[in-house]
This record gives structure tokens, sequence and C-alpha cells, in this order.
């Protein structure tokens, strides 16, 4: 009996610390190389200091090495902005900008949240097609964007940018995308390694019969756990032949 418990514990703390996707995403993007436009009006830090943070994020995303997907910043000033954004007639999407009126997305809290996904749009590809990332900057708002850290700033964006890239939240609390900002500064880790590289696996042969051709749209264990559990098996493996030999040997 205590094997048995031990076994289901470690196998669902192996399933708990684990990245997951957003939606029913099964694929990310279409296109390997993806580019964020940005539109900096009505955002209340210094447009050099916004575009610097946003590239330290983007920077952290691209220094992972099994995956095809390169993420780059437009260097052009975006012409959608928020009402074209709600409006889902944006077309320089995926997109970054701020607004003053966070109401206008639903029921988002202006003093708690700095940065927010409002869409997560399919095609019947499956593959993302509709999706940006919203900065608070409401006036009056404790979490409206002046407020934070630069440092916060940077984990905030870095993370919704995950977001928008197909990775829900992870169970991990070390992990960029951990539901609660535990972090003192950004960094991708194993987890959120693993998960973009279930979406955009790199092509390591080329053609059709690449890896890259290969997806697998269930939830998998991180390679930690998966670890875990082959020694577990082996342990309790051994365990098990030792109990066996000493009740013959009795």
């Amino acid at each position: 009996m205590k094997k048995r418990i031990i076994l289901c514990f470690l196998f669902t703390s192996a399933f708990v610390h684990a990245w997951t996707h957003m939606g029913s995403n099964t694929y990310g993007w279409k296109q390997k190389k993806l580019t964020f436009y940005v539109n900096p009006t009505h955002c209340t830090i210094p447009e050099s200091e916004l575009y610097q943070r946003i590239d330290n994020a983007i920077r952290a995303w691209n220094g992972i090495p099994n995956t095809d997907l390169e993420i780059v910043r437009s260097a052009t000033v975006a012409t959608d902005g928020d009402a074209q954004f709600r409006a889902k007639t944006a077309t320089q999407v995926p997109l970054i900008l701020c607004s003053q009126q966070l109401s206008d997305y639903g029921s988002v809290n202006a003093n708690a949240i700095l940065g927010f996904v409002p869409y997560f749009d399919e095609n019947s590809e499956g593959y993302v097609h509709y999706s940006g990332l919203v900065l608070n900057a409401q006036p009056g708002a404790l979490a409206e964007l002046s407020q934070l850290a630069p440092g916060e700033v940077e984990l905030i964006i870095g993370h919704e940018i995950g977001h928008v890239l197909g990775l829900g939240h992870s169970g991990d609390p070390d992990s960029l995308m951990y539901f609660q900002l535990n972090k003192e500064f950004l960094l991708v880790t194993q987890d959120d390694q693993d998960g973009i590289s279930q979406l955009y696996p790199r092509n390591v042969l080329g053609g059709a019969l690449g890896c890259a051709s290969v997806h697998q749209t269930q939830t998998k264990l991180p390679t930690t756990g998966l670890i875990a559990v082959l020694i577990l098996l082996i342990v309790l493996f051994v365990m098990g032949r030792f109990s066996f030999r000493t009740e013959q040997l009795l």
C-alpha cells in the first residue's frame, strides 16, 4: 500500500509541475519568424525604455535551443491601435499596445494587472492567427505602467509574450509562466523551453520527414518529471525483488 501511495504522489507532482498550452492550441503561430508590432501611443514610459523592455523579453524567448521559432520586433511603429485591436480588424499582429481604459476589454482589475492577453484566436487549421498584449496605461491605476520597477515590467512583458506564443500557466514556481510574479529577473526556464519546443519544434532533418512534421496535442510531462518517474520505477522494482527474496528466506 505504501508503494502505491508514494507512486501516486510522485506522478501527481510530476503533472503539477508542467507547462500548459493556451485553449485548444495545437500548433502556435504558423510562421516560424514571428514579428511583434508595437504601438507606443498612450504608453506612460519613454518609448526607448518600452522598446528596451520588450526587446529584453524577446531576447529571452529567442534563447531556446530546441525550436525553430524566431521572434523579432518590427522597426516600424504600428498604425493599428486600441480601437482596431478590440474590433479585431488589426492586421499588424501580434500587437503590443497600451490602453488607458482596461474595462474596454472586460473585467480587468487596473490596480492589480500590468499586462494581459485579451485575444487568442485560432484558425480552422489550429494555428494562432490573432493575439496581442495590452499594457496598463490607465491614469491613477496602481498597476499603471510607470508605477512599476523596470524589472517588473520586463518580467510581465516576458510572461505575456509567452501567452501570445501559445503557453498557458505553469505549475512550476521557477517557470516564467508561473501564474504569480515571484521572481527578481527575467529567466526562461527548462519548463518554459519544453513547452515552446512542443509548439515550435526544431526541424533537424529538414523536409516533410523532419521533426517539425510531428506534433503532439496533449500536454506532456516535463523532462525532470519523466526522469523522476523512471528513477522511482527502478527503485520500486529493486525494492520489490528484495522484499520477495526476504519473504522466501523467512
